[in-house]
């Protein structure tokens, strides 16, 4: 006696009639919920049955051949006739709850390029930058380890592996950070940091960040230099580590430390040290920084910190923009404060925090609601009303700030979609689909890059 064949309209849950949006919808919801990047192992076995049950569903020919099957096991004689399966865009996305397995948008300055499928799973960091031979793209994953692509004329020609010191892969790869020339590679997390060759996906350096007040991946930021003499450097901006091992930790939550390292010389090797001192240690009033973003040139330094002001009941955010290279008459080369820009409530200032390479322009979220984005050399700041921003939100801004890309709270109607805010207008120009959740988001000059959780990472140009 031949088996019963699976019933993929049941493993799916819609009816024997279904249309084919129908379907994609079902198999969209049922991926959400039991793929074993989001639900865990135990959701792998669940997901090649919802897997196999689309594939045969989704194709009109494949379909009607399991009918044909299925024909002894499920009345069929009531199924109407069905068009040749083709993806559908709504004529208005904007009013529609996102149903397809596809990549599309509204109309706009973007669109969608090249497609890479990773083999890492989730990807909770990418970086990009334009070479002369074309695009570097770098993704680090949830296990601590990643790929480096280099694209030529929307095609990947080549790919190194990298991946961190396991005695820092408890926690994935929060940030990425390519040089200039694309030489070099950083990457890091709470736990510890990392640089990387990448032409070859050899770690070159690992510095622990246990002894130092790292609340979060956005309180330390990293630039990467190869100099006219050859010499491959990692500048880091960091919580401050007083030398006095008796001090507290805490004080580094008041001071950056601004060091460089030299590849090649011994791991602890440190020089060009600066101090970036927001309140003096002696005083008592509360002052805490949250985040450090570090132009590409090493130039300057921005902070976000909370702290008690005079005639302020509660506690403020501030943003600072430090210059570390001050030309002073009198010889002194301590870093100097240029501007220092009033945010508003600390507790209404949430990640994600975002800024430019040249730490000119400085983006987070603020009321939960809106998106507050800084210019710090001029001390002005604008606001976006974007919509509810969670936890899982993302944000990204282009090199010249033209553009600023955010991805909001996953629910199910924005799972997936970006608005493509025009910061000059302080419009929405665009609106990006996606099949998947948003894990990660970097511009490379105007080039948009999307990372998904189930691996895949698009394009949009």
């Amino acid at each position: 006696m031949m088996d019963t064949p699976e019933n993929y309209y049941a493993i799916l849950g819609v009816p024997v009639d279904a249309d084919h949006d129908t379907i994609k919808r079902a198999y969209r919801q049922l991926a959400r919920r039991f793929h074993p990047d989001l639900a865990g192992p135990e959701g792998a076995l669940e997901m090649k049955r919802i897997n196999r049950a689309y594939s045969v569903l989704s194709e009109a020919e494949k379909r009607e051949q399991y009918d044909v099957i299925l024909g002894g096991v499920v009345d069929l004689r009531s199924r109407v006739a069905r068009q040749r399966s083709r993806p559908h865009v709504p004529d208005n996305p904007e009013d529609v709850e996102f149903s397809g397995l596809h990549t599309f948008s509204t109309r706009g300055p973007l669109h969608a390029g090249l497609v890479i499928k990773t083999s890492h799973g989730i990807t909770s960091a990418v970086h990009g930058r334009r070479t002369v031979h074309g695009m570097q793209l770098a993704a680090g994953s949830l296990d601590g380890a990643g790929t480096i692509w280099e694209i030529s004329q929307d095609k990947v020609v080549a790919s190194v592996k990298f991946s961190s010191d396991p005695a820092f892969t408890v926690e994935a790869v929060r940030a990425l950070r390519l040089s200039q020339a694309g030489a070099l590679l950083a990457g890091w997390n709470r736990l510890g940091l990392h640089v990387w060759d990448a032409y070859t996906g050899n770690r070159l350096w690992s510095y622990p960040l246990t002894d130092r007040a790292v609340s979060n991946h956005y309180s330390l930021d990293a630039s990467l230099q190869v100099t006219a003499a050859n010499k491959r450097v990692a500048r880091l901006a960091l919580p401050y580590l007083n030398e006095d091992s008796r001090a507290p930790r805490s004080q580094g939550v008041r001071s950056s430390d601004i060091i460089s390292h030299e590849m090649g010389t011994p791991g602890n090797a440190v020089f060009e040290r600066l101090i970036c001192t927001e309140e003096g240690t002696d005083r008592r009033s509360f002052w805490a920084i949250r985040m450090r973003a570090l132009s590409q040139d090493t130039h300057t330094l921005v902070t976000l910190s909370c702290a008690q002001i005079p005639h302020e009941q509660q506690q403020m955010a501030i943003i600072r923009r430090w210059n570390l290279h001050p030309k002073s008459k009198l010889g002194s080369k301590a870093p100097q404060i240029e501007s220092s820009i009033l945010m508003g409530r600390c507790e209404d200032c949430s990640p994600p925090y975002v800024a430019t390479p040249d730490a000119t322009w400085l983006a987070f979220v603020y009321e939960g609601v809106k998106i507050r984005l800084c210019d710090t050399i001029n001390g002005t700041y604008s606001e976006f009303a974007s919509g509810n921003m969670g936890s899982s939100a993302r944000l990204a801004i282009s090199p010249n700030a033209e553009w600023l890309a955010v991805a909001r709270e996953d629910s199910e109607i924005n799972e997936g979609v970006i608005d493509l805010w025009s910061i000059t207008t302080g419009q929405i120009v665009q609106k990006l689909y996606h099949p998947w959740q948003i894990s990660a988001l970097n511009f490379a000059e105007n080039q948009l890059i999307v990372a998904l959780t189930d691996g895949t990472i698009q394009l949009w140009q």
